[in-house]
């Protein structure tokens, strides 16, 4: 079951998934003059993402909904028990912004 929900906090997005005996939540946070995302099982913190993984420079995500697809995806490999990185590919493609 997949179900989305404000986190109660501004500029936050929570998604849930649940499997039999443990929770994953991916939350968009901002960071600095960008954004992030963690990935928390079971209310621990399993991944905190606050830079673009992958890239030879340490910056923020440009905005949450870039943040965003980076961390669903990273979720969907975790639930789907798959290597959970990110390639270089994987970040030029989903933030064309980079141009690298």
């Amino acid at each position: 079951m997949v179900r989305t929900g404000p986190s109660g906090t501004a500029g936050i997005t929570v998604l849930f998934i649940f499997f039999p005996g443990w929770q994953l939540e991916l939350q968009t946070f901002q960071s600095g003059d960008g954004w992030g995302y963690q990935i928390r099982m079971n209310g621990k913190v399993l991944i905190y993402q606050p830079t673009i993984p992958s890239i030879d420079t340490v910056t923020a995500f440009p905005n949450e909904e870039s943040a965003r697809n980076i961390g669903t995806l990273v979720l969907n490999r975790l639930t789907e028990n798959k290597d959970f990185s990110v390639s270089r590919d994987e970040i030029q493609h989903s933030l064309s912004y980079l141009g690298q």
